[in-house]
């Protein structure tokens, strides 16, 4: 029987030295894809899941551990973001399970826009560490003309990840006239 092909992401790009995006040193992986259209959105090129590149888990972490004495020295780790990471829950469940085998702290930064609650993604927050989870605004009201979605995924989130005791940075960016 051959063998599958390993499986692949597709990311946007990575940042290699982050400090805004978890504790410590970060190296920052960028999913492509997000199904949210943010009027304040500093990722647009995010957005489309057909553009950015594809990459194997492999691929990932020989550049990742070219840091690791930064993340290491720093109490860092690896974060997926986005775009929305959790789009590709598989790819981003295997890229932290390898980090895990190594010792790495791993991070999930999500807008919580999750509409199916499954083994995929209970698999995915098995090997998450931390979730940084960023709300857009608590006002359906304002968020749905921010987001162009209901707040209702977000905040169902947030109560699942309670619910399951994972731990979590909550973000709130502050937009004048938006979400001050």
């Amino acid at each position: 029987m051959p063998n599958s092909a390993p499986l692949k992401g597709r990311i946007h790009s990575v940042e290699t030295c982050g400090t805004v995006d978890g504790p410590g040193i970060r190296f920052i992986v960028f999913m492509q894809g997000c199904l949210m259209r943010c009027l304040y959105c500093h990722n647009r090129d995010t957005w489309d899941t057909t553009e950015g590149r594809e990459v194997t888990v492999d691929e990932l972490m020989k550049d990742l551990l070219a840091y690791r004495h930064f993340i290491n020295a720093s109490g860092g780790g690896v974060t997926a973001s986005g775009g929305e990471a959790t789009l590709q829950k598989e790819f981003v469940t295997e890229l932290f399970t390898a980090c895990k085998a190594k010792g790495i702290h791993t991070c999930l930064d999500t807008n919580g826009f999750v509409r199916h609650y499954d083994q995929a993604l209970d698999a995915l927050l098995d090997v998450t560490d931390l979730v940084l989870l960023d709300i857009k605004h608590m006002n359906d009201e304002v968020h749905i003309p921010l987001t162009h979605v209901s707040n209702k995924y977000c905040l169902d989130f947030a109560r699942y990840l309670a619910k399951k005791g994972k731990k979590m940075w909550i973000r709130y960016v502050v937009v004048p006239s938006w979400s001050d």
